[in-house]
């Protein structure tokens, strides 16, 4: 069932479509994150490949290396560095906000061991865990997803946070494997999802094929690992409002692309959410309906022994209700990702 969200008002038409985020715990616990403002930045850089700045535990802001399409290059001094994403327990107890730069009292670092991705029919997960074994008794009250901008300098950004409803005990010397989800609706495709599971993992001076993936007429490329997100996200509208499907390789019946797109980061501290906006204007030059708003960007991607810039459909929202676009009146559509 579709969770997405329009908003009409006039002559703006916003599709918003919600990001979720999960710490999966060892025992069948399953306790939803609040995203930090930093995972907001970092995914508009993917999309954009542009160098963005996020904030590290000390909250000092840093240039993240987003422009190497991935999060495996450090932005100064630039190297390569290894797996980057790891998830940390704490002992704190203050409510998670939007701006949070760490952990209340950060302790158990897990190390991660395990990336995948569970396709549903209706969503795509992306999964980070790790199995360890603690060699004290821990009585975690929240834990947060960090990365590292970069190794050298020790410098860590947090990407999300949760306190437990109750302490969260971890046996010495026992083994546990604990983690964490994201949950991407049906209007994601799984082909973005793959995008950013294929951006985690691999090395950079040795590119190699990740996960396959597929281009608007539905033809195969296999997504280069490492150098992943080339850019130009382009914001395209249709008239068929067919549900989505996170399988769709492209709008059921486009129009056109929107002219003049602009793409921000939204911190709003009063919902305690972040959100990345893209928009652009259309003027129909004809009556048109509009019945689906679809966000595509270019991934680098191997056919055969050739790599190339591979157009990809990332999100694709369905209006429930079609609306109809006057002719001569120049609208302001979008897709907002809420991260929730």
């Amino acid at each position: 069932m579709s969770v997405a969200r329009v908003l009409v008002d006039r002559k703006q038409i916003i599709a918003e479509v919600p990001i979720s985020g999960f710490f999966r715990l060892d025992g069948g616990l399953f306790i939803k994150n609040k995203f930090t403002r930093n995972m907001g930045y970092i995914v508009d850089g993917l999309l954009r490949r542009v160098d963005v700045n996020v904030f590290d535990e000390g909250g000092i802001s840093r240039s993240i290396a987003t422009s190497t399409g991935s999060l495996l290059q450090s932005w100064s001094p630039p190297f390569e560095q290894g797996l980057t994403i790891f998830a940390q327990f704490g002992t704190g107890t203050t409510a998670p906000t939007v701006n949070d730069n760490n952990l209340a009292s950060p302790s158990l670092i897990l190390p991660t061991s395990y990336i995948d991705i569970v396709e549903d029919t209706n969503s795509t997960n992306l999964l980070i865990a790790a199995r360890y074994s603690p060699s004290s008794l821990l009585n975690a009250t929240e834990m947060g997803l960090k990365l590292f901008v970069d190794t050298a300098n020790n410098h860590v950004t947090l990407l999300s946070r949760t306190r437990f409803p109750s302490a969260v005990s971890r046996s010495a010397y026992t083994p546990y494997f604990d983690g964490y989800q994201l949950t991407f609706p049906a209007e994601f495709t799984r082909w973005f999802v793959r995008a950013l599971f294929c951006a985690m993992v691999g090395h950079r001076r040795r590119p190699s094929l990740c996960l396959n993936s597929k281009m608007p007429d539905g033809s195969d490329y296999a997504i280069q690992s490492a150098n992943v997100f080339v850019g130009s996200p382009d914001v395209v509208i249709g008239t068929d409002n067919t549900p989505a499907s996170p399988t769709f390789t492209n709008l059921r019946s486009p129009i056109v692309s929107l002219g003049t797109q602009t793409q921000t980061v939204e911190v709003d501290t009063a919902l305690n959410e972040v959100r990345i906006v893209r928009t652009g204007i259309y003027t129909p030059s004809t009556t048109v309906t509009l019945g689906e708003i679809g966000l595509f960007a270019n991934i680098n991607g191997f056919v055969g022994a050739t790599v190339a810039a591979r157009r990809t459909l990332l999100v694709r929202v369905a209006l429930s209700t079609p609306v109809t676009l006057d002719a001569g009146t120049t609208y302001t559509l979008g897709i907002v990702l809420k991260f929730t």
